[in-house]
């Protein structure tokens, strides 16, 4: 075999060669800056949405049809004598005073607004609702409800309700707030509560006729 023997010359100069590339490289890479690390996003924090209430019903006398979807039974005709503390306590359906004890989420959409409410009615019983609202409800709406009722954590069972109301025009003299005519039956709300009223009225309108 034919040995081929580098001068010591031409193997100094490529050993050099390879030296300077080497400090060249990391020459180079010592004189870059390290980069910084990404900053993390920050997620806007959209703002809470402001409460939204109901207006208030206009002080007078009100009609309110509700009806029991999949009942045989006649859809019942309610007239109730209603100013502003009334109104206040009036639950959703508008047959009692359990507003008080519900704890109510709405959101105003076009034409009226939806619900969702959880009451406590007391002796382990809730009922809870979620349905609908349209019309301006000050003179006249309309209300589409689901209810759930749930005793000592057992649903005890659903249904839905519509409800049509409007101000038929002021109470009629001798009638109280609160006053209700159902069937034929008279009888006041505050009394069946063993509420006292406080005697707020309100000067949006007359609640009685002159």
């Amino acid at each position: 075999m034919v040995q081929t023997r580098r001068s010591p010359a031409l193997v100094g100069r490529f050993v050099a060669f390879v030296l300077i590339g080497s400090l060249a490289g990391l020459a180079s890479a010592c004189g870059k800056k390290p980069e910084k690390p990404a900053e993390p996003q920050v997620q806007p924090v959209a703002p809470p949405r402001p409460q939204v209430h109901l207006p208030a019903r206009t002080p007078g006398l009100w009609e309110m049809i509700i009806t029991e979807e999949g009942s045989a039974e006649a859809p019942q005709v309610v007239q109730i004598c209603i100013d502003a503390e009334t109104d206040r306590h009036l639950g959703l359906l508008g047959t009692d005073l359990s507003g008080d004890q519900c704890d109510k989420t709405l959101s105003a959409r076009d034409g009226g607004w939806d619900v969702l409410a959880a009451c406590d009615m007391g002796n382990g019983v809730s009922n809870e609702y979620s349905g609908s609202i349209t019309g301006d409800y000050i003179t006249a709406y309309g209300m589409k409800l689901r209810s759930q009722t749930t005793q000592g954590g057992t649903p005890q069972g659903v249904a839905t309700y519509t409800v049509a109301a409007k101000r038929t025009g002021n109470c009629a003299s001798g009638q109280a707030p609160g006053d209700v005519v159902n069937d034929g039956v008279q009888f006041n709300l505050f009394d069946m509560a063993g509420m006292r009223r406080s005697g707020a009225t309100s000067s949006e309108a007359p609640l009685h006729d002159e």
